[in-house]
């Protein structure tokens, strides 16, 4: 086995083999069940993640370190693929003239205000299914240098019945292949930064499944939640769903499942009352499809209850949860699960997926307020710092959290930590203020062996790039970062709209000093979205960044365009990114840039250099761009991409237009 470093030693495989092993033995008959039956992947692996191997008692005992440890041994020794074999179907892009128009922000440019985007008005309108192009595409503030015909084409393509032949899928092959596309039923998506999950038993067993949130309020004819098995060639029919559900809510959210994979948990806005609550359920397989999904109500007896049941826990205050995910911090015979709210509070369910009854903890100082004036994202749990992770975002349009350079009282855009063990209250630190627009809507990406916290903005508040405008940038703050810490910045092309997760490189993982470099998409503002790299080296991130090639045009056709987040997998020795972009996919295979055409876009980064000329491995055209990507290379037999789009579009293996859940593989190089 060789990693990209040089051969992998006996003895090194060894150290690993116990690793896991001793770390499995940590967490109880648990542990040892999920290390015998498969591996649960979901958005959390995305952001806490581990550098290097460490005998930190926290990091070992985590069992994300298990698995991501177990993951990249399997890439390295040359992990292959299901028989994928499917071609891309090169179906017409379906574009939704009612449905998929653009919000118009003009009008709300008046001096000393800012366009807001992911407001709880939008994302309450997503639910119902009358969505706008996604939020994270804004006018242009300061004109782009093309002639105003091409951006009222791009405009006109949204609003004839018919699609443009501009929108079509490139037929070009490539590398990334669509091996099957499920409908979530009209305006059903995992969501703009959401992930889906996955759960693998390292070989290509037909019970292998990835579980997808649709954003839609369950009904007896609409499933909030779906399941499918059946996810490679070798099974029949490919794919299959395993299990539908409508739990009585819209999960906007990314799931999260228990380490043997027989339960998940969601927060979802009750159908009733509008608040958040917190289901956790078990699964039975054969119930439900996305149309005809198994009802389920909340059962107090669970988990004792028979499969398939939940329970739903309303949130403390009743408040809604518009952008922030369950983190589920795995325990030896409990766990728990922090997530935010929309009106600055950080929550905490104990005693999930245990034998015991789950229920929100409302003492020790829980829930915690951490700034009553913005919305939390999804906060991440740090278990060598026992410390949890969070920014802040703007709420809505009425938000008092406006984080405009003009609003001194009570803006948004920190970095908080906030502690976990104490006995009677809650320690909050809050960083100096990081971005000045819409916020940190993403999580940060927590190195828990490196002791290290990266923060993602789109708005850092200065003038400092071009035509004298905001940046986009990168943070890296120590854990145990002070109030009012400025952290260290790497600013990524001119800011403005949002900016999402990075991801590292393999070098950045298997080296022993945390050297290798970062990963995000830059150019926020007044530029096309660009891939940038950022080093790091000995566990320090440069000020200065490279820009690579771009990937969408969509400045040139008058946007701004948020950044959307990056995923990596290292297989067979050679090192992938991924990534997706909202619209005027850049690449030649995104098909010929237009509004609704947002795509997906893979890199080789195994070089560990990039330029402007760097070529794509493949790309695919995805309406409107896509959620998060799961990459399932958790075995030696499973490397594929699982995402879905946010538009409607042809949905292949399942017939119909819709959100489409969707599994691609990215072909050996």
């Amino acid at each position: 086995m060789k990693s990209a470093s040089g051969p992998v030693s006996t003895a090194t495989l060894i150290i690993l083999f116990m690793t896991l092993a001793s770390s499995a033995m940590m967490h109880g008959q648990e542990g040892l069940e999920w290390r015998e039956k498969g591996v649960p992947w979901d958005w959390t692996h995305h952001h806490l993640v581990f550098s290097r191997p460490s005998k930190a008692f926290g990091i070992v005992n985590d069992p994300r370190y298990v698995m991501q440890q177990r993951k990249r041994a399997a890439d390295a020794a040359g992990a292959t693929r299901p028989g994928l074999s499917q071609d891309a179907s090169g179906a017409p892009l379906t574009v939704d003239p009612t449905a998929n128009r653009l919000a118009s922000h003009v009008g709300h440019q008046a001096e000393g205000a800012r366009p807001t985007e992911m407001t709880l008005e939008e994302r309450q309108a997503a639910q119902a299914g009358s969505r706008s192009l996604p939020s994270g595409l804004i006018r242009a503030i300061i004109a782009p240098p093309v002639e105003t015909s091409a951006i009222e084409s791009s405009d006109a393509a949204l609003e004839g019945s018919e699609p443009s032949d501009s929108i079509l899928p490139d037929k070009k092959k490539d590398r990334i292949k669509t091996d099957w596309s499920e409908t979530e039923d009209s305006g059903g998506t995992t969501g703009l930064g959401e992930f889906p999950a996955t759960y693998t038993t390292g070989s290509t067993s037909c019970t292998d499944f990835a579980v997808f949130n649709t954003g839609l309020a369950g009904s007896s004819s609409q499933a909030s939640i779906i399941a499918y098995e059946n996810l490679y060639t070798n099974c029949s029919p490919q794919p299959k769903t395993y299990w539908a559900f409508n739990t009585g809510g819209a999960a906007v959210n990314s799931v999260v499942l228990s380490l043997d994979g027989t339960q998940v948990a969601f927060v979802q806005t009750d159908n009733t009352t509008g608040d958040a609550d917190l289901v956790v359920l078990k699964w039975a397989s054969g119930s439900g499809s996305i149309s005809s999904p198994t009802t389920l109500t909340s059962n107090s007896s669970y988990p004792t209850c028979t499969a398939p049941c939940m329970i739903v826990l309303p949130f403390h205050g009743t408040p809604t949860d518009t952008y922030s995910s369950p983190f589920i911090a795995y325990g030896t015979s409990s766990s728990t699960i922090y997530v935010g709210d929309d009106v600055g509070v950080l929550h905490k369910f104990a005693n999930i997926f245990s034998s015991s009854t789950p229920a929100e903890t409302t003492t020790a100082g829980w829930p915690v307020t951490v700034n009553a004036n913005a919305s939390l994202g999804s906060p991440i749990y740090d278990a060598a710092s026992t410390l949890v992770f969070v920014g802040d975002y703007l709420f809505s349009s009425s938000s008092g959290c406006e984080p405009s350079a003009t609003n001194s009282s009570s803006p948004c855009g920190y970095l908080y930590s906030v502690t976990t063990a104490g006995s009677s209250s809650q320690t909050v630190v809050k960083s100096a203020q990081l971005d000045f627009n819409i916020g940190i809507l993403d999580s940060p990406v927590v190195d828990s062996s490196a002791a290290k916290v990266y923060v993602f903005v789109g708005d850092d508040g200065s003038t400092n790039c071009t035509s004298s405008t905001p940046c986009a940038a990168v943070y890296q703050f120590p854990v145990s970062f002070t109030a009012s810490a400025t952290g260290t910045e790497a600013t990524v092309g001119p800011g403005y709209e949002f900016m999402m997760s990075g991801t590292f490189d393999n070098a950045y993982y298997s080296s022993s000093n945390s050297t290798g470099h970062l990963y995000v998409v830059g150019n926020t503002g007044p530029a096309n979205n660009t891939l940038y790299q950022v080093s790091i080296s000995n566990n320090v991130m440069s000020t200065s960044t490279t820009a690579g090639p771009v990937v969408s045009t969509n400045y040139s056709n008058g946007y701004y365009s948020a950044a959307l987040q990056i995923n990596e997998i290292y297989a067979s020795s050679n090192d992938y990114i991924f990534l997706s972009v909202l619209s005027y996919g850049g690449p030649s295979a995104c098909g010929t840039a237009s509004l609704g055409n947002g795509c997906v876009i893979g890199y080789n980064v195994t070089s560990g250099t990039i330029s402007g000329t760097t070529a794509v491995t493949g790309a695919t055209a995805e309406a409107g761009g896509t959620s998060g990507i799961v990459v399932d290379n958790a075995s030696a037999n499973a490397q594929n991409i699982y995402f879905s789009t946010l538009l409607n579009q042809t949905c292949t293996t399942s017939g119909g237009t819709g959100g489409c859940a969707i599994q691609t593989s990215q072909s050996a190089p």
